[in-house]
């Protein structure tokens, strides 16, 4: 049990609850799907407007040393200039009231002027996080990244890639330790390492181990999970975020296999004990969630976890983030992690209700000798998908958003964007295919 309220050992009877998937075994939901629906509802809905959205993403270049299942670029080879980029920034910044980016590719560390970029981002006052494979880091790069204000590195280290670091067929033990050793290298530097992960819902081990894997580790902050979607089936599409983003509902569109949230927070529940503490919906149904988070205290000692505690929201929470908005004019992305500030959290939320006696058992075993203490913020995300009528449906106001030709698109659907005609500014853009 290694101190935790749920086993995070990896179920070798694993699959979903139930699942659109006809594959899959219905569970018997009862009581219990209540409960699920009652911890979604009582989840922050994140309160972002189209304007106020505090992230945004730049994509700085396609092409990548490595080959994955489910990557959804489909360009050539690109190297966007720093001058280009920094146009995208300021545009990003004069649309969105920002206070974190994200740069991504194709892979980061082949563009040669990724150390100016991340400087170029904070000296803008804004977060810097940043996507890798991770191949490319070294302890040269990484000073230089942590030199120049670097706030997170995401590692994309899975089992469906063919990389030069990993065999094919890549046992978990031999995952577990590529994943391990570049988290550790990331942290030495001082940089706050996270996992990124897709989620195939065919492959429900290899989403509890990363889910296992990341509570377990000392060093990993973060563990964020997309569903897969298959975009190479996908048309092309038409307009934007401020618009609305159409496809032809003529064509044999795919359909999601993922589980819904409500099944995954039953799963979640089930295998981690763990619970939602943020939502965002969907821009076509404001019930129907399409990215969630949970907040976990962690407590380690010698590597090796002693305890953790799933935090729920209370109204300290909301008070926090509309204070936050109301004295810097952004909403909080990124916050900085720490031993004190998760000890304040925890404190705080406990007060305000989220759980006053199982918050201070996790602070006083935190506080003994030679322990460390963690904030671990599990994300679940399900990419953009076109329904029958032929829209695309997508994270409302999408903080994952790029520039396409000057418009704002949800990052995942950017390479199935039809070039666009002249400038048009109202209705669907001409398509060129």
């Amino acid at each position: 049990m290694n101190g935790h309220s749920k086993s995070i050992e990896v179920s070798d009877t694993g699959g979903w609850p139930r699942m659109g998937n006809p594959d899959f075994p219905a569970a018997q939901w009862g009581d219990g799907a209540q409960d699920r629906v009652s911890a979604i509802q009582s989840a922050i809905q994140l309160p972002w407007t189209s304007d106020s959205v505090p992230h945004a993403v730049l994509d700085i270049l396609r092409g990548c040393n490595i080959r994955c299942r489910a990557c959804y670029n489909s360009r050539p080879a690109q190297i966007r200039s720093l001058a280009e980029i920094e146009r995208q920034l300021d545009a990003l910044m004069r649309l969105r009231q920002l206070q974190t980016v994200s740069v991504v590719g194709g892979e980061i560390t082949l563009h040669p002027d990724l150390v100016e970029i991340v400087r170029r981002i904070r000296r803008r006052g804004l977060f810097a996080q940043l996507f890798t494979n991770g191949l490319g880091l070294n302890d040269t790069l990484l000073d230089q990244l942590k030199q120049a204000g670097a706030n997170a590195i995401f590692l994309h280290i899975e089992a469906q890639q063919r990389r030069a670091d990993l065999p094919p067929r890549a046992a978990t033990d031999e995952l577990r330790r590529l994943r391990a050793e570049k988290a550790a290298l990331v942290a030495a530097h001082g940089i706050e390492p996270g996992l990124s992960i897709t989620a195939y819902p065919d492959k429900p081990e290899e989403i509890e181990e990363a889910i296992a894997f990341t509570l377990e580790s000392p060093h990993l902050c973060y563990l964020l999970a997309t569903w897969w979607r298959d975009t190479s089936r996908m048309p092309a599409l038409a307009g934007d975020l401020a618009s609305g983003l159409v496809a032809d509902a003529s064509r044999d569109l795919p359909a999601p296999q993922e589980p819904a949230a409500q099944e995954l927070c039953q799963w979640l529940e089930q295998r981690f004990g763990l619970a939602p503490f943020t939502t965002l919906a969907s821009n076509l149904d404001r019930q129907a969630v399409r990215w969630l988070s949970c907040v976990v205290a962690t407590a380690h000692r010698a590597g090796e976890p002693t305890g953790q505690r799933c935090l729920h929201p209370t109204w300290f929470e909301r008070v926090f983030m509309a204070l936050s908005k109301s004295l810097s004019g952004r909403y909080p992305f990124y916050q900085k992690q720490g031993a004190p500030r998760t000890g304040l959290h925890l404190l705080l939320n406990g007060l305000a209700g989220g759980g006053w006696t199982r918050n201070l058992r996790l602070l006083a075993r935190a506080g003994q000798p030679g322990n460390q203490f963690h904030t671990k913020r599990i994300l679940f995300q399900w990419p953009a998908s076109i329904d029958s009528a032929g829209r695309v449906v997508h994270c409302l106001h999408c903080p994952d958003a790029v520039l396409k030709d000057g418009h704002l698109v949800p990052l995942c659907l950017s390479d199935k964007m039809a070039t666009r005609v002249g400038a048009e500014s109202s209705g669907a853009p001409a398509l060129v295919l």
